[in-house]
């Protein structure tokens, strides 16, 4: 693990595109409609899903940014590959559970899947992000925070 927050940029945007096309795919399993939409429909439903799980990831990377701002260490990366981690684990349980049902993921599912990925990310951030113990509760906070806003 500890390899993996040495990386350079380029694979960093890797990471992201991985994160990106498993939730793109998440998303369109989930819209049972797409299929009936008409071709500009089905571009206009992936611009939608691209600039929301964009912004979605600014905000959750940026919030936990400004939290662990004055600290010395260097952290950005971890942060990075720890969020991305997380929320790719959520998009791939999500197309196993879009595969297998066949149906919208209701409350439970996404509770239960948003606890593994947002727990996962929680125990990476405190296993190796190297910084003070109050900027790991504040982090671990934040992603709890996180959780409870994805439910709704």
């Amino acid at each position: 693990m500890k390899n993996l927050y040495k990386l350079d940029r380029v694979t960093l945007v890797a990471v992201f595109l991985v994160y990106a096309f498993s939730e793109i795919t998440a998303m369109f399993l989930s819209n049972k409609n797409l299929s009936s939409a008409p071709s500009v429909g089905k571009w206009m439903e992936l611009g939608i899903y691209t600039v929301a799980l964009i912004i979605s990831f600014v905000i959750y990377y940026g919030v936990m940014y400004f939290i662990l701002k004055n600290n010395e260490s260097d952290f950005q990366t971890t942060i990075f590959i720890n969020i991305a981690i997380g929320l790719t684990v959520i998009a791939i349980l999500a197309i196993i559970a879009g595969l297998v049902t066949d149906k919208s993921l209701n409350i439970w599912t996404k509770g239960i899947f948003g606890l593994l990925g947002n727990g996962l990310t929680a125990a990476l951030n405190w296993r190796y992000l190297n910084v003070s113990q109050a900027s790991k509760i504040k982090v671990c906070v934040l992603t709890v925070i996180y959780f409870v806003i994805s439910l709704i």
